[in-house]
């Protein structure tokens, strides 16, 4: 399916750090996705409302963010989207797309709260010199 045009806007972003992270432990990250409420349909255009809650393992941090996805598409696109989210099921496209903003929106939220990175940073791998026989010139 090709949307005419796709929007994000965030209402309401919170984040806060509950307890300082223990020195030296991997915070696993838990995020939840919801579609929050019925689609508002207009002929060619659907606002789906979201809310996204991010929280640690061990609990230290909680983030909340919620918002309005906008799909500009045809008339039969607009009531098949709407259609499948007044029946309760959310079209994988609508999901990759929130998720895809959602995910950088709280990687934002989460460093300004000095939060480091979850995902581990590759570490440099120092090589061992090796000394061979000299070399003449």
């Amino acid at each position: 399916m090709v949307y005419k045009g796709i929007g994000v806007r965030f209402v309401y972003i919170h984040g806060e750090v509950t307890t300082p992270p223990p020195p030296g432990t991997q915070l696993q990250m838990a995020m939840n996705i919801q579609v929050s409420g019925p689609p508002e349909v207009m002929e060619e255009l659907v606002n789906v409302p979201f809310t996204i809650t991010v929280s640690s393992i061990p609990p230290s941090i909680s983030i909340t963010i919620r918002g309005l996805l906008a799909i500009q598409a045809t008339s039969d696109d607009v009531k098949r989207v709407s259609s499948q989210l007044k029946s309760g099921t959310v079209p994988p496209e609508v999901q990759a797309i929130i998720t895809q903003y959602a995910v950088f929106e709280a990687g934002l939220v989460a460093r300004e709260l000095g939060i480091p990175p979850t995902i581990p940073l590759p570490m440099a791998q120092q090589q061992p010199q090796q000394r061979g026989p000299p070399t003449a010139i």
